[in-house]
């Protein structure tokens, strides 16, 4: 979205619609002025910003570099904290001369024991026009208009009476995103109608933002059609209607990028905790959904790795009524769920029928792990039973190749006991085959030399080990090999 203030409209015969941009010509000079600016204050910037304002409508000028400024890394200057200098400057009240301007400086020196040179470069040091750009990420001008449209598409939408559309595929994504932005909706034969933030009896930015948030789902789908009725304000207040199709010569992201949100900030961190942990396994929000009776749930993550899956659900939230139906609906889940609890509720283990771990103000990971870690043990154990014995023809085959024939994961494969095999790094190798490279070694040969046979056929140092040499080290540096007899 874009501030209302910059959204541009055309109004006609009862219909409203926002300018939409199909030349790429402003796009490409304001991202070339970006780059020209990185490394230099953002208020240089705006200045030329200004004088380009003059050649074209400032509303547009000003939505696109918004936009542009998104892609902006910013830095102060100083590590000073600007709000505490200018409450302590100000505190000292108002400066008629110079040299009652020094006595203040020299006093703030003193207290936050800096220069005064650096006071002054932190008065303002928070506000955005006097920070460093610090990195610019360029984007294709035609990617700059298709998010401009996007934007003030939904800017639009933020005064919608209601909003209807129909969709072709793109279902799921589109229901799980109406649940979670908390969306009333009602469904008219194969028309969606959603209720607009302007009709509710008390108008809040919050669903106004819902609203905007919904576009992206709905254009992510094959077909699609908006239709809306836009209250405009002013002097005198008009209900306009306004009318999208995926038919229309309107430039827009064809598939806009899900954007990832979360509920809370505990389902934040501990979705940035899971991705940190490097377990192998990829997580999803509101990955599915799961029938439970005669509901559905949509888990607020997902695990998957190898076929495998499963699934977490937060019960964070808490009324005598809503716990009992999430339980009810838990139970009755025809899935693998592990629950976290908010250990303030009032609930205890025996309330529910699955594994379940209780949290404070984050959840902790290494029991979602433990779970994922059973599940990977089980799956391998299962995997290793179903191919039992097996015989390589081959005298060294990667891990990974021999992996997708057998059809089982990459840990069963290393796993396997295979008779007068080793499995070294990523590769299978025969015993012979290694017997064969220890020839072309012989007792002692300068490592450069070893390391170019083994690169040769894909081997790492390791091999060494299983042929029984030994590396001779000079400092860091590894300078022989030298057979082990």
């Amino acid at each position: 979205m874009l501030p209302k203030d910059l959204l541009v409209t055309i109004k006609r015969k009862g219909f409203i619609k926002p300018k939409y941009l199909q030349d790429t010509k402003l796009a490409e000079e304001l991202i070339e002025i970006f780059k020209k600016y990185e490394g230099r204050k953002y208020k240089e910037l705006q200045e030329e910003l200004e004088n380009i304002e003059n050649n074209y409508n400032y509303k547009i000028v000003r939505g696109l570099a918004i936009l542009l400024e998104r892609r902006c890394e910013f830095e102060k200057k100083t590590n000073l904290n600007g709000k505490e200098i200018r409450k302590f400057l100000f505190d000292r009240g108002f400066v008629v001369d110079d040299y009652e301007r020094e006595k203040i400086l020299e006093e703030a020196e003193r207290f936050f024991k800096v220069s005064k040179k650096e006071i002054e470069e932190a008065i303002f040091s928070d506000l955005r026009e006097e920070q460093i750009i610090k990195k610019f990420y360029p984007f294709p001008p035609i990617n700059l208009i298709k998010n401009y449209n996007l934007s003030i598409t939904q800017t639009l939408l933020f005064d919608a009476l209601e909003l209807n559309f129909t969709v072709e595929g793109n279902y799921q994504q589109i229901f799980r995103r109406i649940k979670y932005l908390g969306l009333m909706y009602e469904i008219e034969d194969n028309e969606i109608k959603v209720t607009g933030p302007a009709s509710l009896f008390k108008k809040t930015r919050k669903y106004g933002t819902s609203i905007a948030k919904l576009i992206p789902s709905i254009i992510n789908a094959n077909k699609w059609k908006i239709r809306a009725k836009i209250e405009t304000r002013g002097k005198e207040p008009r209900i306009y209607d306004f009318e999208i199709t995926s038919h229309d010569n309107i430039l827009l992201p064809a598939h806009v990028e899900p954007i990832i949100h979360f509920d809370s900030q505990v389902e934040e961190k501990f979705y940035n905790d899971f991705k940190s942990a490097n377990t192998g396994w990829e997580i999803r929000r509101e990955p599915t959904i799961i029938k439970a009776g005669n509901y559905v749930i949509i888990p607020d993550f997902g695990f998957y790795k190898n076929g495998m899956e499963h699934y977490l659900e937060i019960v964070g939230f808490w009324t005598p009524e809503y716990l009992k139906k999430k339980i009810s609906k838990l139970k009755k889940a025809k899935a693998n769920i592990s629950i976290v609890v908010n250990q303030n509720l009032s609930c205890q283990k025996e309330d529910f029928e699955a594994e379940v771990i209780f949290y404070n103000n984050r959840i902790p990971i290494k029991p979602i792990i433990k779970i994922l870690r059973e599940i990977e043990e089980k799956h391998i154990e299962e995997e290793m039973k179903k191919i039992g014995k097996i015989e390589l023809k081959e005298d060294i085959i990667s891990i990974d190749k021999k992996a997708k024939e057998l059809g089982i994961s990459i840990e069963t494969v290393k796993r396997l006991k295979i008779p007068n095999y080793f499995v070294i790094g990523d590769k299978i190798v025969s015993k012979k085959f290694l017997e064969n490279i220890e020839k072309e070694i012989g007792i002692e040969r300068e490592y450069g030399d070893v390391e170019k046979i083994l690169r040769k056929y894909g081997l790492t140092s390791k091999a060494l080990d299983y042929m029984g040499y030994k590396i001779e080290w000079k400092g860091l540096k590894p300078v022989r090999v030298i057979k082990n007899l």
